[in-house]
């Protein structure tokens, strides 16, 4: 341990019973003074925070203790027998030059970047974060932390502090990215129990857009494996300068042992353009916070998402469409289909400040019950604070319509393919945003986790 590190070590993580977290931050990760600091500060906010109360309005139908790390609890850098080869479906797109670059993570570590010798040249990045704080320590610590920091929230101060591997994505001013480019995060090996029954596991993805520069970005975590399981917890920021234009694509397909915890935050400024379409299938767990800030005049946000449930899946997703200037707009359709006894809860808030007018601003959520046992539950919120303003939200929840079934039935369509018909009509819009290099795997995984209907 060095001499900086040992003057980083806050001694009030002694007394919350997190010496051995703390002891792995510092062996594992030699960054520089500014960044231990941060992760120090970090993991102090995380100790004195207290556990989210089941009263507050974002934690009504989650437990905030399935997300809760203890000491004992190993942050894995590396299970043996880790492989290092890029998964076949993202060496497909690579070799077939479908993508721009790419980036695979196992464990939360970075096996691999990729990226086209054109854009290298024209000052595109993509690169293990650990080694962009060395390289372009100035632009890190710019930007890292300043959407989601320690302040966010108990668990997104865990990842500040606990982060062991991400991802740094820049975009120089004016630079076009035709083709997008596509991260993979996958687990792999058993671990251990521990205290709340799996391992725990924290990355970061840092995105960097400058003035009237343009990507697309799939963001996808998950292999569908049962082998592995882990605690996950996962911080993105985007930022987009003036007149960028971004295309962010989460894709999450943990397996059945996983519990998720995933906020993202994006920064828009004068007349950027962002748009989400995020897709959730895997998990046992699996709680997402999803937000744009509309920080310049002109700038738009753009959200789609969608859950596949099935099986006791709990998924609660909360999306953020925050207009801090004026002149701005934001739109959202989340669509949600479940079956077994999945459940779903839907928060979404719409925030216009006070100096924000001439807003437009609008959300839906649609949930599709496929079976008895499942449920869904739908909160909009609304915080409206000037009265020059367009604001509308709706939400519905219900069944497949019997006489669509009936009418497909008519036409000789047995009712088992009527209903996934049916169900895929209702997600298909969603899956139609998905960029070409993956829209058809997607497709089959959202068909393979609808199962038999």
């Amino acid at each position: 341990m060095s001499a900086d590190q040992t003057l980083l070590t806050p001694s009030r993580a002694n007394d919350a019973g997190l010496e051995k977290l703390w002891g792995h931050i510092l062996g594992s990760h030699n960054g520089p003074p500014w960044l231990l600091e941060q992760r120090q500060q970090a993991l102090d906010v995380y100790r004195s925070t207290p556990l989210p109360s089941r009263v507050s309005h974002l934690w009504r139908y989650s437990d905030p203790g399935m997300f809760l790390v203890n000491d004992g609890d190993l942050l894995p850098v590396a299970a043996p027998g880790v492989p290092r080869e890029v998964p076949a479906a993202l060496k497909e797109e690579l070799d077939r030059e479908l993508l721009a670059g790419g980036a695979y993570l196992c464990n939360s570590v970075v096996m691999k970047t990729a990226l086209d010798s054109k854009l290298a040249d024209a000052g595109v990045v993509i690169m293990d974060l650990h080694e962009a704080v060395v390289k372009l320590p100035d632009l890190v610590q710019a930007h890292l932390g300043t959407l989601v920091g320690p302040q966010s929230g108990k668990f997104e101060a865990f990842t500040n502090a606990a982060w062991s591997g991400g991802i740094l994505i820049y975009v120089p001013k004016g630079v076009v990215l035709a083709k997008p480019v596509h991260i993979l995060a996958t687990l792999h090996g058993e671990f251990a129990d521990h205290a709340n029954g799996v391992a725990a596991i924290a990355q970061r993805l840092l995105v960097i857009v400058e003035e009237d520069a343009e990507l697309t970005l799939i963001d996808e975590s998950g292999d569908g494996a049962d082998g592995a399981g882990a605690r996950v917890y996962t911080i993105t920021e985007i930022v987009a300068g003036v007149g960028a234009r971004v295309k962010y694509v989460p894709i999450q397909h943990w397996n059945h042992k996983t519990i998720a915890f995933t906020t993202v935050r994006a920064r828009l400024d004068r007349d950027a353009q962002f748009e989400t379409v995020m897709t959730t299938l895997g998990g046992q767990t699996s709680k997402t916070d999803c937000g744009a800030v509309m920080a310049g005049r002109g700038a738009e946000s753009n959200m789609f998402g969608l859950a596949i449930g099935a099986g006791r899946q709990q998924y609660d997703h909360h999306t953020v469409q925050d207009h801090q200037s004026g002149t701005t707009r934001s739109d959202l359709h989340f669509k949600v289909a479940l079956r077994g006894r999945a459940s779903s809860a839907y928060t979404g808030l719409i925030r216009i400040e006070d100096k924000a007018p001439y807003c437009e601003a609008y959300q839906e959520n649609r949930n599709l019950i496929l079976s008895p046992g499942a449920k869904a539950e739908s909160i909009p919120e609304l915080e409206i604070l000037n009265n020059e303003v367009r604001c509308t939200h709706g939400a519905t929840v219900g069944k497949v319509d019997p006489q669509e079934v009936f009418y497909l039935g008519s036409r000789g369509i047995e009712p088992s393919e009527a209903v996934r018909l049916i169900v895929t009509g209702f997600v298909g819009p969603i899956l139609d945003r998905i960029p070409d290099a993956v829209r058809d795997r997607v497709h089959g995984l959202v068909l393979s986790h609808l199962g038999d209907m």
